[in-house]
């Protein structure tokens, strides 16, 4: 092959720009993420059980998801965590599973648990590992929690309707809870119990369809909708009623508050109460392009805010992606002039030329293979390419020293490109085996890292 292309310059300058342009071309297509992509293998059961205690989740709650998921086939490994009011197990499926059927199976077998307390709320079963993280935004401001958090309400709304992100979700708020609060004395009075303003609560905020109404020409769906969902609605709820026609609401007898249920389950930021706006991608998205987009957003949103209104980026992995993209193009330019100018001071203009080419050629043609093997341009598999980028230039240099010597021998170009390159092409092949030596058994670890660490030595 070397003599082949040593003999017919033109086949190798062809090849050498067509794999130019097959990298050019597929650049702009490669994904930037934090880590690289593999398929999710865990599964999470979350079971509410609301008032318990941990060892009461222990026993009513974790037992019976273990024994019910451990009939499953492809099930290598069932971790519960027994936590107060909750019960969390995550089922890790073997490597060999097919994760859709894995997580159907799950399902089919924590529905079929008929002897959960009856106190426990409906298990919610759902996929991990679907998203990845990007950033998150920290807002602050001079307002109180339930203002924040409708603004941040509003905030994920308008950044979900930007084209390149998808996923937002809202944290350091509890569930929001209307709370009443009615004095004893005030029950004894009016000869009301709690369980009496909870019933009527319940019999007069109620969202219920009411049947049908056909007409000639087209059927109206009725529905009786009066559900109290504001501390204002709720005080002009009737209480109690008598005969004269008199009426007593639960605003007269009782202080109505609009809260969070959990006090201690907030944000603070710069010692400040905070709402964080977590920004995650899909497997599909970059995570640049989700950054950038943001980024804009809350350029815009500075200029549009209340005054005292302040934004923050905290917990930024997409920085990690763009310092080491930056850092890999500063050093693959570096290396290119490097070996050029070295080049160039002992050899010929072209001679250096064509020595310095192996560089953006090798690369660009790698990224093309990196996007037919489906590898995206991530914080290991840009390690790969910097390791990749000093065996590129070492070798470049030995080869093309080597060709210069035969030349400066009165050899022709042609049989000197063919016998420097063959004098030195066992110690260069040695060189490049004893790397793969090295970094080739990571293609072979097992497990999530093993996942992980493969890209090395395939890129």
């Amino acid at each position: 092959m070397i003599a082949y292309f040593a003999a017919h310059p033109t086949a190798a300058n062809l090849l050498m720009l067509f794999l130019l342009l097959l990298g050019i071309v597929t650049l702009p297509t490669l994904k930037r993420e934090t880590f690289p992509d593999f398929a999710a293998q865990e599964v999470e059961v979350r079971v509410p059980y609301p008032g318990a205690s941990a060892l009461d989740v222990e026993e009513s709650i974790c037992q019976r998801l273990e024994d019910a998921v451990d009939a499953i086939s492809d099930v290598e490994e069932v971790r519960c965590n027994a936590q107060e009011g909750a019960g969390v197990a995550v089922v890790k499926m073997t490597e060999s599973g097919d994760v859709d059927r894995f997580l159907d199976d799950v399902k089919t077998e924590v529905e079929a648990i008929d002897n959960f307390p009856e106190q426990t709320e409906r298990p919610i079963v759902k996929q991990l590992g679907r998203t990845d993280q990007v950033v998150s935004v920290a807002v602050t401001g001079p307002m109180a929690e339930n203002d924040l958090k409708a603004y941040a309400e509003d905030l994920k709304r308008r950044i979900q309707q930007l084209p390149a992100v998808s996923q937002v979700n809202i944290k350091g708020f509890s569930e929001r809870q209307l709370r009443i609060a009615v004095p004893a004395q005030i029950l004894r009075q009016y000869g009301l119990s709690p369980n009496d303003i909870a019933d009527t609560i319940t019999r007069q905020s109620i969202d219920l369809p009411a049947g049908s109404l056909k007409t000639q020409d087209r059927e109206l769906l009725i529905r009786f909708t009066d559900q109290r969902r504001s501390p204002a609605e709720l005080e002009s709820l009737i209480v109690v009623s008598g005969q004269s026609g008199a009426e007593v609401r639960l605003g007269d007898i009782a202080t109505i508050t609009d809260r969070f249920e959990l006090d201690e389950e907030k944000s603070l930021f710069n010692g400040r109460r905070a709402a964080l706006l977590q920004i995650t991608k899909t497997k599909a998205e970059d995570t640049l392009t989700v950054m950038d987009s943001v980024q804009a957003f809350l350029d815009r949103e500075r200029q549009r805010a209340t005054p005292g209104v302040e934004f923050a980026l905290t917990q930024n992995l997409s920085s990690i992606v763009r310092d080491r993209l930056q850092m890999l193009t500063k050093n693959g330019i570096q290396g290119l002039a490097l070996v050029f100018l070295v080049m160039w001071l002992f050899f010929r203009l072209r001679f250096a030329f064509w020595v310095a080419m192996g560089l953006p050629v090798s690369f660009l043609g790698g990224l093309f293979f990196m996007s037919v093997f489906g590898y995206s341009i991530n914080m290991l598999t840009m390690v790969a390419l910097l390791i990749a980028l000093g065996l590129l230039m070492d070798d470049a240099i030995v080869i093309s020293e080597n060709i210069a010597t035969h030349l400066r021998k009165g050899k022709t170009a042609l049989a000197a490109a063919v016998d420097g390159t063959r004098q030195v092409a066992p110690g260069v092949l040695a060189s490049f085996l004893t790397t793969v030596a090295v970094f080739g058994p990571l293609a072979f670890l097992e497990g999530d890292i093993g996942k992980v660490l493969r890209v090395i030595p395939v890129v």
